[in-house]
């Protein structure tokens, strides 16, 4: 069933969303770790943006919005072809400047976000390539709150929902480059659509400390929940469509311990912020 939401001072306030979610696909190829070895990371993501993606793709002006998320990532080779991965909103800070449309909801939320679990399986390889799947939990430990006619801030998706993920790896080497790319299919609950997920990325390393990735990716709503659920003001909105780039830079400051940055933006829109997404962070590798 399609969507159709009218602009105005009542209704305007229930069509944003993040243009990264929480439990989104985690950036991590289709590699696998080898057993006993893990990858940890500690990071913090900034977003601050004025305006949003109606429901038919055009700009709307909003009053400022901003997410502040402090988040861990972290893998763990079980075996050499399975890997357990752990993705965690430690904090969530979303802010709404306060304005005369804005007095039935509050504008300010903070508190522990969503957990993300996931196991990765690696399956197959061919010369170079790899194969692997994985199924990824997304737990539904953030705050929401429904109010009457309006959304609130939430700091979680609300629903349980499951992500699996097909995913192939070619590795370059002698080279220092690589290619990965992912489809993925999200089901969800609590009356949100399900969702459609893809990836290309690629890495190349300069020398021995630094690293470049390009990323390309984007999320399809398949539009087959509740017309009524829209989700949370500014993000976990329901029917969110988008397509996003980012460029990561990796900084190797010891064999286990390095640094990582990345700007993110987008285009092609629907239910969903326009604004671009700083994330930096700290991390250490087994």
């Amino acid at each position: 069933m399609k969507q159709t939401l009218i602009f105005t001072h009542k209704t305007f306030l229930l069509i944003p969303f993040l243009i990264l979610i929480l439990q989104s696909i985690t950036f991590a190829g289709a590699w696998t770790e080898k057993k006993g070895g893990g990858y940890y990371k500690l990071s913090f993501r900034y977003l601050k943006a004025d305006k949003i993606y109606n429901s038919y793709g055009e700009k709307v002006a909003i009053p400022d919005f901003t997410d502040i998320t402090i988040g861990f990532y972290g893998t763990y080779g079980l075996t050499d072809k399975i890997t357990l991965s752990l993705n965690a909103s430690l904090y969530k800070n979303v802010k709404l400047e306060p304005t005369s449309f804005t007095q039935n909801i509050k504008t300010d939320v903070s508190g522990f976000g969503d957990i993300g679990v996931g196991v990765k399986y690696g399956f197959a390889k061919i010369g170079k390539t790899i194969f692997s799947t994985s199924l990824k939990l997304g737990i539904p430990t953030g705050k929401y709150e429904m109010n009457t006619g309006f959304p609130g801030l939430w700091t979680g998706r609300k629903d349980f929902n499951q992500t699996v993920t097909l995913e192939a790896g070619h590795s370059f080497y002698p080279a220092s480059f690589y290619l990965t790319g992912l489809i993925a299919f999200t089901n969800r609950n609590e009356g949100f659509s399900d969702e459609f997920r893809y990836l290309i990325e690629g890495g190349y390393k300069l020398g021995e400390t630094i690293a470049f990735i390009g990323r390309f990716h984007g999320l399809v709503s398949l539009k087959n929940g509740n017309d009524n659920v829209y989700g949370g003001f500014g993000i976990f909105q329901n029917n969110a469509q988008y397509y996003a780039y980012n460029l990561e830079i990796v900084y190797k400051m010891t064999k286990n311990f390095g640094l990582s940055a990345y700007y993110e933006s987008g285009g092609g829109g629907k239910n969903i912020i326009s604004a671009p997404v700083l994330n930096a962070g700290v991390f250490y590798t087994l």
